[in-house]
């Protein structure tokens, strides 16, 4: 566990250079146009501070970080629940959205954090899945990179392998896209000139984006397992905003 969290405090480490915030630019657009007719009343994102910015696409006024990396450091207007992933301190079926942006590469079990996921998502409520394409450019990057630093130590999951989880879990899949068409490259200068494979790839080669995006919807109540005690509502949580010292949600509700 010790080892999963260290890759996903890199990961987040990562997403403040350049390479970083040109994954989250591009699902940040992607999202902002997808989300804008989701409705509900709790939003979630499980991930880490630096990938808030993906909640503030919905329009869904009660937007919550879940993430076992709160604390000093971060802007102070996100609300928050520190949480280890396997086991959700939530209630089944009581969120509207639950965003996964890239979580699950970073996970041992990511099947099972998947299935937390889809536990807490109202019926007819959304789950939103993020990932890198094993199959593109940037899944070549990640298989000739000699030293195996972030992004490349996560692991590439075939989108149809989480589409197959996603149906396990009664969810129906209403839209699949691929975003990021462009190489992985330090320098902004190169980039902006292979801005034309954007729009080369998404009509030649759509099948093969860096990052593929799928949103699902739940046909029906997700199956409830033995509940703990301290699982509740979000909108039960005492949520204090992040860079405030707190216990864990644990330790409050309990």
């Amino acid at each position: 566990m010790a080892k999963t969290y260290r890759k996903i405090q890199q990961w987040d480490r990562w997403l403040e250079h350049f390479s970083g915030q040109i994954v989250l630019e591009a699902e940040q657009k992607f999202l902002s146009s997808t989300l804008k007719h989701h409705y509900g009343r709790e939003a979630l994102l499980i991930g880490t501070p630096n990938q808030y910015g993906l909640l503030k696409t919905s329009v869904i006024p009660g937007l919550v970080l879940l993430s076992p990396l709160l604390g000093f450091g971060h802007p102070k207007n996100m609300r928050g629940i520190e949480s280890e992933l396997y086991d959700l301190p939530i209630l089944s079926g009581s969120v509207d959205l639950v965003i996964l942006p890239h979580t699950l590469e970073y996970m041992d079990n990511p099947q099972k954090l998947l299935a937390e996921a889809c536990r807490i998502v109202r019926p007819e409520g959304h789950i939103v899945i993020c990932g890198f394409n094993p199959y593109s450019l940037w899944g070549i990057k990640k298989w000739w990179a000699h030293n195996k630093h972030t992004p490349w130590t996560g692991h590439f999951i075939d989108a149809n392998k989480i589409k197959k989880w996603l149906s396990f879990a009664d969810f129906e899949l209403i839209k699949q896209s691929m975003i990021l068409f462009r190489p992985p490259v330090k320098h902004k200068s190169t980039f902006k000139k292979l801005k034309f494979m954007e729009w080369l790839g998404s009509k030649c080669w759509s099948p093969f984006g860096g990052v593929y995006m799928l949103v699902a919807q739940a046909k029906v109540i997700p199956l409830t397992p033995i509940k703990l005690s301290w699982k509740q509502k979000i909108s039960d949580i005492n949520l204090a905003p992040i860079g405030i010292p707190r216990t864990t949600i644990r330790d409050r509700v309990q």
